[in-house]
């Protein structure tokens, strides 16, 4: 009966926040996420760290550590959803791609790994979806960015999305976010030594401040547009304009557009 008591407490509208808008480009979908998820921290901040009789000081404070450990690893999660949904919608625009090759796209897959099962299609019946989709998540690694390069690569051989720089702030933001879901929030002697940022801190708890999510949020902000913009200038080299008078524009920003209600966190 636990299963069954713990769904029964699920929200019944609790999906309308998971569904993505038709149409808006996966960077855009997640920079709002992120912001979304800041906004709620700072006003958690207010209503915690207010100086009255409902928590003590020392009490609220450690609440709203638990709500940043948490949060920051939702934002990770939505990071890992933007990586496979923005590839996913790369592979399914390939037909608008001069020199489109699925035979040669194909192979290039099978090289990376990408094992399509027959389970894999089976359970998307009654729910049609995309084939890039399918593809993106038959490919493991979404947490390892020179990984990920190299999937953006089957595309575009030669595109780094993801600079040297870019790659040791998010293998150190993966491992916050394993040591935060998969140890209890402790950096253990083992994952320490991964990160060279990390290696003075084996087996001590982590402890994040708000001003962390803020900054988390602000860089994912940066390396997301450093990504899509060369994905958009390889992309408009590759894409063959519509000749139906479809807006050409649109089409692009629904691919690989990046915006954010945060504008100032887009600025280089």
């Amino acid at each position: 009966m636990f299963p069954s008591s713990l769904t029964s407490h699920f929200h019944e509208k609790s999906h309308e926040w998971f569904q993505y808008p038709r149409n808006e480009a996966p960077a855009t979908t997640f920079l709002r996420r992120i912001a979304e998820i800041c906004e709620s921290i700072s006003h958690c901040e207010v209503i915690f760290l207010k100086d009255d009789d409902r928590f003590s000081g020392s009490r609220s404070s450690e609440s709203l550590r638990l709500f940043v450990m948490s949060s920051f690893a939702m934002m990770m999660s939505h990071f890992e959803m933007f990586q496979k949904n923005q590839f996913a919608q790369l592979v399914d625009t390939q037909d608008f791609m001069v020199d489109s090759d699925d035979m040669a796209l194909a192979k290039r897959l099978e090289k990376e790994g990408c094992a399509v099962t027959l389970h894999r299609i089976l359970v998307g019946r009654g729910s049609p979806r995309e084939p890039g989709q399918i593809i993106a998540d038959s490919l493991g690694s979404w947490h390892n960015p020179s990984r990920v390069n190299q999937y953006f690569q089957i595309i575009f051989p030669k595109l780094n999305v993801y600079s040297k720089p870019a790659i040791a702030e998010l293998d150190l933001m993966w491992q916050l976010r394993h040591s935060i879901v998969h140890t209890g929030g402790v950096v253990t002697r083992e994952d320490a030594v991964k990160v060279s940022q990390l290696r003075k801190f084996e087996d001590r708890k982590l402890v994040l401040e708000g001003e962390f999510i803020m900054e988390a949020g602000r860089r994912l902000h940066m390396i997301v547009k450093h990504a899509t913009s060369l994905l958009e200038t390889a992309v408009r080299d590759r894409f063959i304009r519509p000749e139906d008078g479809e807006d050409y524009e649109q089409i692009i920003q629904g691919i690989i557009g990046c915006n954010s209600s945060n504008h100032k966190w887009l600025e280089v």
